[in-house]
């Protein structure tokens, strides 16, 4: 099953191309099907009234969702029925979840605001927290702009037997015994620039890390983490937020992203959302536009991409609920599905068209630096 949410699993292998699709938004979670490449209608819709933020799905099938609020959910018959699977559970504000194999064994790992890190060995049966994450040196500077301005598990990677975790904003950590320990990885001496929105990693490309860091754009590691330089990212994206890279082709690399900060957007009323390609590992970018918009107002909250021997196709969505797609690598796209806006956290509640003031969305606090930044940036 092909799956778009903002904080769950992106790249999906497949024999041939999918023909069911889950999309995690603000209001619950959306079943697809498809008859032809363009042609998606809706099956099923859950949890209606709960913000779904991210989605992953376990090697037996099992669908499992993270929620702002009402911790993780898992369905075992393709997102019909849910439960909730909060045994152990500790924080409900979850903003990441993934599964896969770490050290061998299959696990779920969860991630939530404030920061903590959740593992399940079960399915999600039960829980325990990963306590060295909070232990991290420079924890108790972790933040988020917009109230209540405490740090989250922003992204995680599960990559054989390391275990990348980020915060946004505050540090990009690893670790490489099961989350016993965790280690900082030095993207910037001061964490207030360590924005972690999405990390990549692939094992063709033995230490390359790719960062989507909401403050700086695009930056990349090719010694495991140890050094870092800012890429070179597409003219008018000042703002990544969901990448992706192509399961099989390493340095095929798609990102969306906004035109200046939320701060921007939210006073000229518009994000400007766009999506980016690189063919060579991130050294160059592309705009595509070819059917997308070009200068909305919306922003993109997920992107995904599936791959199949023959091809792969692209699937992004919107905080306005646009799903679009495309099957020619980003040249031309096409638009499958209206459903309920696909976010990070408030975006969408920022960027609703003649919204009024809202105090927990527009009362962000930056440090110097950002504040520096995000002046020079013409609107």
């Amino acid at each position: 099953m092909i799956l778009i949410s903002n904080g769950g699993e992106n790249a999906h292998r497949a024999a041939r191309p999918g023909g069911s699709m889950a999309i995690g938004t603000v209001d619950g979670v959306f079943i697809l099907e498809s008859r032809t490449a363009e042609n998606w209608f809706l099956r099923h819709r859950a949890l209606e009234g709960i913000f779904v933020s991210g989605l992953t799905q376990l090697e037996n099938g099992a669908l499992i969702a993270a929620t702002h609020g009402c911790g993780i959910a898992r369905s075992d018959d393709e997102g019909r029925s849910w439960r909730f699977i909060n045994n152990g559970i500790t924080q409900f504000d979850a903003w990441a979840i993934r599964s896969g194999r770490l050290h061998g064994e299959e696990v779920l790992i969860a991630g939530t605001l404030p920061a903590a890190l959740f593992i399940s060995r079960d399915g999600g049966e039960s829980w325990e927290e990963l306590a060295a994450l909070r232990q991290a040196p420079t924890a108790e500077r972790w933040f988020f702009p917009p109230p209540p301005h405490k740090g989250h598990v922003k992204e995680i990677v599960i990559q054989g037997d390391r275990l990348y975790v980020g915060i946004e904003v505050g540090a990009l950590l690893v670790s490489e015994d099961g989350g016993a320990s965790f280690r900082t990885l030095p993207v910037d001496p001061d964490p207030a620039e360590v924005d972690v929105h999405r990390i990549a990693v692939h094992p063709a490309r033995p230490g390359r890390i790719l960062l989507s860091n909401g403050l700086v754009g695009m930056m990349e590691s090719h010694d495991g983490g140890a050094s870092w330089q800012r890429n070179a990212f597409a003219s008018g994206l000042d703002y990544p937020e969901p990448m992706v890279i192509h399961p099989e082709q390493p340095d095929l690399i798609f990102v969306g992203g906004a035109v200046g900060w939320p701060p921007h957007w939210y006073r000229l009323g518009r994000a400007r959302g766009r999506i980016a390609r690189s063919r060579d590992g991130g050294q160059s970018w592309e705009m595509l536009l070819g059917g997308l918009p070009n200068g909305q107002r919306a922003m993109w909250g997920g992107l995904t991409l599936e791959a199949w021997p023959e091809g792969y196709a692209l699937y992004a969505a919107d905080t306005d609920g646009q799903v679009f797609s495309s099957r020619d690598g980003g040249e031309s796209w096409c638009m499958i599905a209206e459903v309920a806006p696909v976010s990070k956290g408030d975006f969408y509640r920022g960027l609703a068209k003649g919204r009024p003031r809202i105090a927990n969305v527009d009362d962000m606090m930056f440090f110097d630096a950002a504040k520096e930044r995000m002046g020079k940036v013409e609107v």
